[in-house]
């Protein structure tokens, strides 16, 4: 009697795993981006010569990830999804984003008729990331992990994720499509002693909408970062950092996409050892000069050719923006590049590109200097 009972609650228990594991679907990904890069650096100061390196680089194009991804139908045209997706190094095998397990995504999103609403870390809206990252449809080159080029180099937009995140996304009516996103706390890796949700913590906020409707696409992107009161004397900033990003793209029958963007930025926190790329040598020069926070404005415009099976991609950008130290910056950078795939799910690439930046301190020796450099980068990308 106790075997069969045993039998019995056992059959029960497989059959509710088994209805469970045919209600849910979860799926296993990654992208790995992989290549050799060229980096020359120049710093425009008497004395110091430019110097170049050949290494291995990992993710130009591309951010190396694997994932695990997965929803479940809750009925009533309902869905509940998650993504768990770690960012590492390939060339390395090392954990990305400040050695989060999961550093790229891990959220949660109940979507249906209303729209989605997510919540976890989550990629922001001025972004190329994830399924929310609007900035793809205004990047020409997709190069934002390069030191001497991609239109991160001309913006002053975060251009990653927050932690402690809520969003929302709006249904899609005539085209249009509204977004909302709130952070509690930016950063709880780095910022480890803020209170969540309090003003002594970094709190992020953007809205965005976006159109679609035949060749157009077009996206307005604002955010504002309020900046902790907790912070340290030296990181401390009484305003509210802001940026403003109108852009699109256009796409004629001939697969000719043009591509651009404009934006302004106020009181923007800007990280000159994760943006200033091949311009670090002479900021360095320059008593080690950094952006800080930083108001003004950038363009980027670009075209993509499809050309013997592939796409060629040629971009121009500029910047203007100076800091609260009085520091003027102009940078101006171009860059080639051209995508070509192999299969559907590895494809190679081509990149290069130069930049510079005129430097003026407006000191009273008058300080001013223009570094500049370039990248060669070929790579690999494979997907499964």
């Amino acid at each position: 009697m106790k075997k069969t009972l045993l039998a019995l609650a056992l059959a029960g228990s497989l059959g509710a795993l088994a209805t469970s594991a045919s209600a849910a679907e979860a799926q296993v990904y990654g992208v790995i981006d992989l290549g050799l890069s060229y980096i020359y650096s120049d710093a425009d100061h008497a004395g110091v010569d430019g110097s170049g390196t050949l290494k291995m680089t990992n993710a130009q194009e591309f951010g190396s990830r694997f994932g695990i991804r997965g929803s479940e139908d809750l009925g009533n045209g309902t869905k509940l999804s998650f993504v768990l997706e770690n960012g590492f190094q390939a060339d390395t095998g090392s954990l990305d984003q400040n050695g989060r397990l999961f550093g790229r995504e891990a959220s949660l999103t109940w979507s249906g008729d209303f729209g989605a609403l997510a919540a976890g870390r989550l990629p922001i809206f001025g972004s190329v990331l994830s399924a929310n990252g609007l900035f793809r449809a205004v990047d020409p080159l997709f190069a934002n992990y390069t030191s001497a080029f991609g239109s991160g180099a001309v913006s002053a937009s975060m251009w990653t994720r927050v932690d402690n995140a809520v969003s929302y996304r709006s249904p899609t009516v005539a085209g249009f499509t509204g977004y909302a996103m709130y952070s509690f706390k930016n950063d709880s890796k780095v910022d480890t002693t803020s209170r969540e949700g309090m003003a002594d913590a970094d709190r992020y906020a953007s809205l965005a909408v976006r159109f679609q409707q035949g060749p157009v696409e077009a996206v307005l992107v604002a955010d504002t970062t309020m900046y902790g009161n907790a912070r340290g004397k030296t990181t401390a900033h009484q305003d509210d950092g802001v940026t403003v990003t109108l852009g699109g793209n256009y796409t004629l029958g001939n697969g000719v996409k043009f591509v651009g963007f404009y934006q302004y930025f106020e009181d923007q926190e800007l990280s000159t050892v994760q943006r200033a790329g091949v311009i670090s040598a002479g900021l360095k020069q320059l008593n080690n000069q950094q952006y800080g926070f930083v108001t003004g404005y950038g363009f980027n415009v670009g075209v993509n050719v499809p050309v013997a099976g592939g796409v060629a991609k040629v971009m121009a950008g500029h910047r203007d923006m100076h800091n609260q130290g009085n520091v003027d910056f102009k940078r101006t950078m171009a860059a080639v590049g051209y995508d070509y795939n192999l299969s559907k799910r590895t494809a190679v690439y081509a990149m290069g590109g130069w930049s510079q930046e005129k430097v003026e301190l407006h000191d009273a020796a008058g300080t001013e200097a223009t570094p500049w450099g370039y990248e060669l980068t070929v790579g690999m990308v494979h997907r499964f």
